[in-house]
């Protein structure tokens, strides 16, 4: 979008008065002078580059350039008798107005003062991807989002427990969080504003934050048991298996979920077999987890695997199955995928035998468990 310019009253009134090569000292009485192209220099709101030439009479007259930090919005520079005077965009909304002096390093004149004046936009242009709301987690974080805008904008908060920052040349803004330590879910407010004054834009962003107690992350650590409605035990791999009733205090079916990396992995220990440590990916979306059966998880030798059985055969499979949690973190449900031909059995556990043959592990104290029917894992 072209955006258009429409000088106001103060820089019309302005534009009448500057004259061409003007500027003489009037206390000076002929002995130095310097002329200019132009007492003042008018920008339209996208700014630019404009410039001034001197003339000094004597030739040699020495004169340097002074500009107050009240004026940083443009420069003034000073090559070889011309005047160099840059503004950047005015995303104020409103006109600016700033001088510079040219002055005399031995005082053989009197200061000069040129103006600098620069329209307002006319029109804002604005685009954000700000949702209207977002949630952090119990450990904090960042979310940041996009300001395309060609005015000034600023973020602002009603909560101490938000930081914000935002980096204009990027375009972009960040709401940081601190861990909740708290026991309350903290809520509060971000507002974006673009503009000043009465053309100015607010956008407001709800923000929450849970508490520990609350994420998923955390609800999923603890002692879990592994119940389903039916148990086999095979001592030397085959489908000719025993039935089971077993117990918790009888036979190895509790593990533990510990922390992992935070919000992308988790430990099971004890999982099927004493002394196992097996690595779990995290999955925010769901809140539960992935399970890689397939993995050596004690040594060479101990593996998990998935059992299936079909009419005709009995396997061992190498998958990723999905876990996920009951809406209380109570119950977590193995979702087993689909694969042609076999109908699951379950979980087990297979070593070697003295000769070298693979066999599934069992003993009279931690037999391998095969349970069929719904597997789930149940919270102590």
């Amino acid at each position: 979008m072209k955006l258009i310019y429409r000088p106001t009253g103060m820089i019309l009134s302005f534009l009448l008065v500057l004259l061409f090569f003007s500027g003489c000292n009037s206390g000076d009485s002929g002995k130095v002078l310097l002329r200019f192209s132009t007492n003042g220099v008018v920008f339209n709101a996208e700014g630019g580059e404009k410039s001034v030439k001197v003339i000094t009479y004597p030739k040699d007259v020495a004169w340097d350039l002074y500009k107050s930090g009240e004026n940083e919005w443009f420069t003034a520079t000073n090559e070889e008798g011309v005047i160099t005077v840059t503004a950047q965009p005015n995303i104020s909304g409103k006109e600016r107005r700033g001088e510079f002096e040219v002055v005399s390093p031995n005082r053989s004149f009197e200061l000069y003062t040129l103006t600098v004046l620069q329209e307002a936009i006319d029109k804002f242009t604005t685009s954000t991807n700000a949702a209207e709301s977002y949630s952090f987690d119990s450990e904090g974080g960042e979310y940041s989002f996009s300001v395309f805008t060609n005015a000034e904008w600023s973020l602002s908060t009603d909560a101490e427990w938000i930081t914000l920052s935002q980096d204009v040349a990027a375009c972009k803004a960040t709401i940081s969080a601190a861990a909740n330590t708290s026991k309350q879910t903290l809520t509060g407010s971000v507002v974006l504003t673009i503009g000043v004054g009465s053309q100015a834009q607010t956008f407001n962003i709800v923000i929450a934050q849970a508490t520990r107690d609350e994420n998923p992350y955390y609800k999923l650590c603890g002692q879990w048991e592994i119940s389903a409605s039916k148990w086999y035990y095979s001592p030397n791999g085959s489908l000719n298996s025993l039935d089971y009733a077993p117990s918790p205090s009888q036979y190895y079916l509790i593990f533990n979920i510990e922390e992992g990396i935070y919000g992308e992995s988790l430990v099971m220990r004890d999982f099927l077999y004493p002394g196992t440590s097996l690595e779990v990916r995290y999955d925010k979306q769901s809140g539960g987890f992935v399970i890689p059966f397939g993995w050596s998880v004690l040594s060479y030798d101990v593996f998990f695997y998935i059992t299936m059985v079909s009419s005709s055969q009995f396997s061992y499979a190498s998958l990723d199955v999905d876990v996920v949690p009951s809406s209380d973190y109570m119950v977590l449900t193995p979702k087993l995928p689909t694969v042609s031909g076999f109908n699951y059995v379950g979980f087990g556990l297979w070593t070697y035998n003295d000769n070298g043959a693979k066999v599934a592990f069992g003993s009279s104290s931690r037999p391998t468990m095969f349970p069929m029917g719904t597997i789930t894992f149940r919270k102590h």
